[in-house]
């Protein structure tokens, strides 16, 4: 099958990619950025916003199933960007469905978490398990997904396999996890903080086998189906702070207050998943620590020594970008406006070519060109895709110069007016509106970059 894997670029996602491989499948990332973690050109990549159904639908062109994992991650950056978060983690659900059912997709597994069962639930709990109300919003984030999902498929018959993944760890692990956090800290000679007593359990699963579930979520026996990906070894935050000290060395632990709305660590029965899909997470804690443990000090061994030699003054970070989205695209429209109103006069012969005005107009769309062509440059993602308002700005200078260079339309418009001018009018205002849809287009990218994986 050819698989499109939102958030492929991510920790799980890129995982996911791999096992997908090796299974014979054809991945395809889909992410704000190319993955970090294979080469370029070693996976079909397309890069493309989760709040646009339009990126999505051109990204499941040709393929049969979605895994979708992108999402807002860190529940820490959800409590304090919660609007960002619902965006992403609700709407992004929803687009990827709604994306889903207008390409034909034959399957979307989601990738939701345990985390639904850490309020109004006690004792053992399973897929069947009635989940309350919940009290973080990245829980009610993922909760809302799998019940877009569920709608999907009674509504429009888009098939979907909803993965409540345990808490995962591994290479290429999110550095703020706990588990990357702990290893930082020991080998750091840093003392481990731990909230509370240390006492909430959690059920951890290894990053290669929770990609391994995900692949056996394609089978047809999955279909609409839901499943808990857990190991059956419950490991406390204490018990964690006790393997990392034992692998690296003997680390001081310090506590500090309890976090509001944590995990509470249910029982979360897993057997659903090893009766139907033959899966269960084959690694130990100890041994899959370990593994990252490895990979982490491989990687730092890898990283190139930093120079001290002078560099070029870094370029905006993602941070700013709305604030200059905002500053762009009312100029561009402004622009566009104006440049579209002289243009019209000019071709009804309301004004002269010798005014002022005129020229001041030309000098000023000219100016858009040159400010649209930097932006462009600089947008991310402009080398891979095309928004609707730069298509449009096309249109309209092709046309306009058709207008021009042809005999026949510019005499059925009643053009008499000088062709040069007429046509700095169209293409400005043309490329006005490409100005403006560019410039939106940074803002919603900017309010996009979050933690991709789920």
């Amino acid at each position: 099958m050819k698989v499109l894997v939102t958030g492929g670029a991510g920790f799980i996602g890129s995982h996911v990619v791999d096992k997908l491989r090796d299974a014979g499948h054809e991945p395809v990332v889909f992410d704000l950025h190319p993955s970090p973690h294979h080469d370029l050109g070693e996976v079909e990549t397309r890069v493309g916003d989760l709040l646009s159904v339009e990126d999505l639908r051109e990204a499941m062109a040709g393929c049969d199933a979605v895994c979708h994992l992108a999402a807002s991650a860190d529940v820490g950056i959800v409590a304090k960007e919660p609007v960002e978060a619902e965006q992403l983690n609700s709407r992004g659900t929803l687009n990827v469905l709604e994306a889903a059912r207008q390409s034909a997709i034959k399957r979307v597994i989601y990738a939701s978490t345990i985390w639904i069962y850490s309020d109004g639930c006690d004792g053992l709990v399973d897929e069947e398990t009635t989940v309350g109300l919940p009290s973080h919003l990245y829980t009610a984030t993922k909760l809302a997904g799998e019940m877009y999902c569920k709608s999907y498929s009674e509504l429009y018959d888009v098939e979907f396999t909803i993965l409540r993944f345990g808490i995962p760890y591994g290479p290429r692990a999110r550095p703020a996890a706990v588990i990357p956090a702990f290893v930082k800290k020991a080998l750091a000679g840093e003392p481990l903080t731990i909230a509370g007593a240390g006492t909430q359990s959690r059920r951890f699963v290894y990053v290669e086998d929770l990609a391994d579930g995900v692949v056996r979520g394609l089978d047809p026996v999955a279909s609409n189906r839901v499943y808990n990906l857990v190991s059956d070894e419950d490991v406390t935050v204490r018990q964690i702070a006790d393997t990392v000290g034992d692998l690296v060395g003997d680390v001081e632990i310090a506590h500090t207050e309890a976090r509001t709305a944590d995990f509470g660590g249910v029982e979360v029965c897993g057997a659903r998943a090893a009766r139907e899909l033959g899966w269960t997470a084959s690694t130990p804690f100890q041994e899959g620590v370990r593994r990252y443990v490895d990979w982490y000090r491989a990687s730092e061994a890898a990283a190139p020594a930093p120079q001290e030699v002078a560099v070029a003054p870094a370029a905006p970070s993602r941070p700013d970008l709305p604030r200059l989205g905002w500053r762009v695209a009312p100029a561009g429209m402004l622009l566009g406006i104006v440049a579209a109103l002289t243009a019209y006069l000019l071709a009804v012969g309301s004004i002269g070519l010798d005014n002022d005005e005129v020229r001041t107009v030309g000098l000023v769309a000219f100016a858009s060109l040159g400010v649209y062509g930097v932006l462009a440059v600089h947008w991310p993602g402009a080398r891979h895709r095309r928004p609707t308002g730069v298509r449009l700005s096309w249109a309209l200078a092709v046309a306009f110069v058709l207008v021009l260079v042809l005999p026949w339309p510019r005499h059925l418009l009643h053009l008499e007016t000088e062709p040069s001018t007429l046509l700095l009018g169209f293409v400005g205002a043309g490329f006005g509106v490409g100005l403006a849809a560019a410039g939106m287009r940074y803002w919603r990218d900017a309010r996009a970059a979050a933690p991709e994986e789920a």
